[in-house]
């Protein structure tokens, strides 16, 4: 037991540093570009990271979660065609968004360059994310890790030599990140012996379109009440009031880094155990346990320093921002509640109830949210936030600790997904 706990402890470690370097990327190059971009550069650059973050969590939700949930707890033989299936589903969605972008491209009369690279790249960026997916179903994660610093390393290495030469411009640091992960992803593929089969794409799709279809649907609910409540926001609020939503969500950041990486370990390891009921139940539970823990750790601590850093780090929007963080830190801390009743759930095939939750609590946070934000501005929209998230924790976990006992034997609760 204590050797499986250890494998489990370095499985998190991996797969934590992974998510941790991967936002990293992601957050230098947001802060390069808006140290040198005027305002309509950074629309273009927001416009265009916005559907790049949007694509990859679709192409994700349609291969990568699916590919998860199946082949997690595979012991012996590899399905390797079904992985390489599964990673040019994710290339094949980049290879239709790469059209869609460069046809903006054509017709945008300013910032052409951005979308053109980003088009350009985003099939082999899909792929990267895709290969580092992989790694975790295959209890391998130090291999996304190695691969997000790789593009890390390459990123940094790149924009100081930029700097220095004085080439930093935007579409120079766009080139720079976009080239750093196409080559990680290359690297990442070729250490898993994997390569994107396109022709098979769309038969992996037809033969798991029942939980792809759930998936994204899920994803389009969760995503779509919350980017209407953040447009709501600045339409019925005003952008400045948007202004500090982002800015509290910037401060906090640390703590999405762990709650994305406690998502990518839940569900694997959720997987790998779903037949011990008590196993899978004590593990959702030190999963959620420690989110939450870590969420309300990082709340406190920041809203009690900012005062002290905030003039000197923040002076333009630690004092509007500070407010905002004890809800945020709520709403942080029910994502990490739910998150580990969500992996057990999702590994009992979980999937139409999680969906039909997140649809009534996304609705609900509409409902509850606008005009609240019409009154009381951002703290509104939390409200509703950290409300709702928690109404859907706690009935998840309801919904989790109902489920029937099992055993390895004669346990076929993920039969109705697996390939005939």
């Amino acid at each position: 037991m204590r050797r499986l706990e250890g494998v489990v402890a370095r499985r998190a470690a991996w797969s934590i540093g992974a998510q941790a370097i991967s936002s990293t990327s992601n957050f230098i190059l947001t802060l390069s570009i808006l140290a040198i971009a005027n305002r309509r550069e950074f629309a273009t650059f927001s416009f265009g990271i916005t559907t790049y973050m949007l694509v990859s969590q679709l192409a994700r939700s349609a291969s990568a979660l699916p590919l998860m949930i199946l082949y997690s707890d595979h012991r012996e033989k590899e399905p390797h065609s079904e992985h390489q299936a599964a990673v040019g589903v994710a290339v094949l969605v980049g290879l239709i968004s790469a059209v869609a972008l460069l046809g903006l491209a054509a017709l945008a009369s300013r910032g052409r360059a951005q979308l053109l690279i980003l088009g350009l790249a985003i099939p082999l960026l899909l792929f990267q994310d895709a290969a580092r997916h992989l790694s975790f179903s295959r209890s391998e994660p130090q291999v996304a890790a190695f691969s997000d610093g790789l593009w890390l390393a390459l990123q940094v290495a790149g924009s100081l030599a930029a700097w220095w030469l004085g080439w930093a411009t935007v579409p120079v640091l766009i080139t720079i990140w976009a080239a750093s992960g196409a080559v990680a992803g290359l690297v990442a593929g070729a250490r898993l012996g994997v390569a994107p089969l396109l022709s098979g794409s769309v038969g992996w799709l037809r033969t798991h379109r029942a939980l792809s279809g759930k998936l994204m649907f899920e994803f389009v609910v969760n995503s779509g009440s919350f980017y209407l409540l953040l447009y709501g926001l600045a339409f019925l609020a005003g952008i400045e009031e948007l202004g500090r939503l982002r800015a509290a969500q910037t401060l906090i950041g640390p703590v999405i880094v762990v709650l994305l990486a406690g998502n990518a370990l839940g569900l694997p390891e959720s997987v790998r155990i779903r037949r011990d009921r008590t196993r899978l139940r004590r593990l959702c539970l030190i999963l959620s346990a420690g989110l939450a823990a870590a969420a309300v750790a990082w709340g406190v601590a920041l809203y009690a320093v900012l005062p002290v850093i905030g003039p000197e780090l923040f002076a333009s929007s630690w004092e509007t921002a500070r407010p905002l963080i004890p809800m945020l830190t709520v709403f942080a801390a029910a994502v990490g509640v739910s998150t580990g009743a969500a992996s057990g759930l999702r590994a009992l095939k979980g999937n139409a109830w999680i969906l039909g939750g997140r649809a009534l609590s996304g609705g609900l946070a509409l409902l509850i949210g606008l005009p609240l934000c019409k009154q009381i501005g951002a703290g509104g929209v939390l409200i509703a936030l950290a409300g709702t998230e928690s109404l859907f924790a706690a009935a998840a976990w309801a919904r989790l600790a109902r489920q029937p006992e099992g055993g390895p034997d004669g346990d076929r609760v993920l039969e109705p997904f697996l390939p005939v």
